[in-house]
């Protein structure tokens, strides 16, 4: 009998696109309707009736059990509806109607969620994966237009199983309206699942887009960090190496106002797990503008003041978040801070970041609700930053 085993779970949005994937238990077709629906402005402020009128229908030949659909022409920042449908000889499958909100354009504001360590905390997860669902849970009731994982999303990324049970199967009610992006940390061991569920820019493994007035950059700091020789590099991030000049090229490329970096290896943590050599890539952030750096590993939060050349700079410093979020491991800390840590506690957690033209405000949520840091950001007309 035909199943639906993951998804629908949403991708790499546009302002005028959106692309939709889906697994199946069996090879089948696939097809996906967009929806509209007008909304209601009395009683219910907002409400949206039944979304039964068809905006388009898209479709492509031949069977698979992983789907992957790009559907276009729609407007930005706007909400629309879908609906999946899946048909082989065992029969048929649907589901929907789900909505989803298309990128928004330059000068809209906008937020989004980060976290990680679904997997990577596995191995010392009481909970038995309840940690999981609480972050996700947590991470709908703030209702972001996108969320970024950094990493260790499943615990061993050859094991097929370890997909669902660490990160579809917990994320499907969350996933199934916010798009998501990913990197790839040490537990997904670059396996051709990463490539097969993801939709990402080639070569999936680093990347980049805009959104809104944010140039995103996801980089493999397992790439440039090699298993065999953790945690040190050996030539990797200097001219030559693709990877590395596809960072110096993209970041010169970009005049977006905001710009935000995630990899999974920390540069910047006081705890274990620290990759110094990962400290090679910071002058080349610190002369491009880099804002933000998102990074994972060490299973704890941990936010640093502004840096610049190795010391603090409220003046045009980048702020390192490690945001090991779906875990808490208080025993990875040093017995206490370093010198470039603002805040740090190791509790399950993530990141809400709402972004506007010229302010950004930071908070770190724990699995209950609760908040625990934030921060501010005011960037003026001449990039002139403000902490506050």
């Amino acid at each position: 009998m035909l199943t639906i085993v993951k998804g629908p779970y949403l991708q790499w949005p546009t302002t005028d696109s959106m692309t939709i994937m889906w697994e199946t238990s069996e090879p089948a077709s696939s097809k996906v309707q967009v929806l509209v629906a007008e909304r209601i402005h009395s009683g219910y402020q907002g409400n949206y009736k039944k979304p039964d009128q068809i905006h388009s229908t898209y479709s492509q030949e031949g069977y698979s059990t992983i789907h992957q659909l790009t559907v276009r022409d729609l407007d930005a920042s706007t909400i629309y509806f879908y609906k999946i449908y899946s048909e082989n000889e065992q029969g048929e499958v649907e589901s929907g109607p789900y909505p989803l909100k298309t990128a928004v354009k330059k000068g809209e504001p906008f937020s989004f969620t980060v976290t990680s360590e679904t997997g990577g905390y596995s191995g010392f997860d009481p909970s038995n994966g309840q940690i999981n669902k609480n972050i996700f849970h947590q991470m709908q009731r703030y209702r972001p237009d996108f969320t970024l994982f950094v990493g260790d999303v499943v615990n061993d990324g050859e094991n097929y199983e370890d997909w669902e049970k660490y990160f579809f199967g917990p994320g499907k009610e969350f996933m199934v309206n916010t798009p998501f992006y990913s990197c790839l940390g040490n537990h997904e061991n670059n396996a051709s699942w990463y490539y097969d569920f993801f939709a990402f820019a080639p070569p999936k493994n680093y990347y980049s887009f805009d959104y809104g007035d944010v140039h995103f950059l996801c980089l493999d700091s397992t790439d440039f960090i090699k298993f065999e020789n953790y945690p040190h590099s050996t030539g990797e991030m200097s001219p030559g190496n693709t990877q590395y000049d596809f960072l110096i090229d993209d970041l010169k490329s970009t005049s977006a106002k905001w710009k935000m970096v995630f990899f999974h290896y920390p540069p910047y943590v006081s705890g274990g797990y620290q990759v110094e050599d990962l400290r090679q890539l910071c002058p080349i952030l610190e002369q491009y503008g880099v804002d933000l750096v998102f990074n994972s590993h060490t299973i704890v939060y941990e936010r640093s003041h502004p840096l610049r050349a190795g010391k603090i700079d409220f003046d045009e410093g980048i702020v390192y978040i490690v945001a090991g979020g779906a875990g808490a491991m208080p025993q990875w800390l040093l017995p206490k801070r370093d010198w470039h840590t603002s805040q740090s506690l190791a509790v399950p957690h993530f990141v809400q970041v709402v972004v506007t033209s010229d302010h950004l405000e930071m908070r770190a949520i724990d699995e209950e609700g609760r908040l625990f840091d934030t921060f501010r950001l005011r960037k003026d007309s001449d990039s002139k930053k403000e902490f506050y």
